[in-house]
């Protein structure tokens, strides 16, 4: 289950495999599709351009939005049933970067722009359950026995030290339990785990995202403030058609319909006029008529023979020669 605060809509799928999506404003169903793929084992939002990840139990990971039957993307991901699922939202990767685990033991990083390749895969110890990123972009993986941190996963500039497996950055053991769930308090350098025996939680220095926008999100916001920025964003909620996997499109002009130069739109604009109007500015109507336009059918044929006779004029006549 994932929810779209600024669509307002409710993204939900479960064992049958069909993805739909509910309306929490008016509280009806927008619209409902199979996947075709059985039941997703992981799920997850692009919190920038409102895309949801599916995770399938044969590796695929696959892209939706509520404008299209079919997904946007169908990645084969891993070779076992994808486990995790999680989309960096930090403000250097703005949703570029997604991260996947499987039940083969690799944890990898997507990049959005080139899907074809990853950008990163490493091999874990444990079996990874599940993924977080922060506000700064660290990843979490929990698996069997406990939790790893990682940074700086994508901001190395050469390929040989990506290739490499990266360091970790701190470590949560949770000896004979398994992480169901990991999750990154927003704002805060506080990393919270779920698992059998309840929520162990674990202090990651540098992990959350200390300036935030109290437009968006305030956390000393009021009932009353709270209560107004929720009617003001249903009034000013974004439609569902809206919802795109390239978030710059919207608001662009096409290069390809770019403006009219002067000398083109006045030669359009010269096609457009009638016979007479054409005449008249260039200068052909006025020399024989005293420049008044006709009135009358009569008027008119006597301007079509002075025009004629003009024409005639300019030509050479041949004349035969007999032999």
């Amino acid at each position: 289950m994932e929810y779209l605060p600024y669509h307002y809509l409710l993204s939900t799928v479960g064992h049958a495999g069909h993805l739909k999506y509910h309306d929490v404003s008016t509280g009806i169903l927008l619209t409902q599709f199979p996947t075709h793929l059985g039941s997703p084992t992981s799920m997850a939002q692009n919190p920038h351009s409102a895309i949801i990840h599916l995770g399938h139990a044969n590796g695929t990971m696959t892209l939706w939005s509520p404008n299209m039957t079919t997904p946007h993307v169908k990645l084969l991901a891993h070779r076992g049933p994808v486990t995790g699922i999680a989309v960096d939202a930090s403000e250097g990767s703005a949703g570029r970067y997604v991260a996947t685990c499987g039940m083969e033991g690799r944890v990898k990083i997507w990049d959005g722009r080139m899907w074809g390749k990853e950008v990163r895969s490493w091999a874990v110890r444990n079996t990874p359950t599940s993924l977080s990123y922060s506000g700064r972009g660290m990843l979490a993986v929990g698996g069997k026995s406990g939790v790893t941190v990682y940074r700086d996963l994508t901001s190395s500039e050469s390929n040989s030290e990506l290739a490499k497996m990266p360091q970790p950055y701190l470590n949560l053991p949770l000896p004979a339990l398994s992480a169901r769930s990991t999750k990154f308090c927003p704002y805060d350098d506080l990393l919270c785990v779920g698992h059998q025996k309840g929520i162990s939680s674990l202090l990651v220095p540098g992990s959350g995202e200390a300036n935030f926008d109290s437009n968006e999100a305030d956390v000393y916001e009021t009932y009353t403030r709270r209560r107004e920025r929720n009617v003001r964003g249903v009034l000013e909620k974004i439609r569902p058609e809206l919802i795109t996997m390239d978030v710059n499109l919207l608001g662009t002009v096409a290069e390809d319909k770019g403006g009219e130069t002067f000398a083109e739109r006045e030669a359009r604009s010269f096609r457009q006029l009638g016979r007479m109007e054409r005449l008249r500015k260039e200068g052909q109507l006025g020399e024989g008529l005293g420049g008044e336009a006709p009135q009358s059918d009569e008027e008119e044929d006597e301007v079509d023979e002075v025009v004629e006779g003009r024409a005639d004029k300019g030509k050479k006549k041949m004349r035969y020669v007999p032999f």
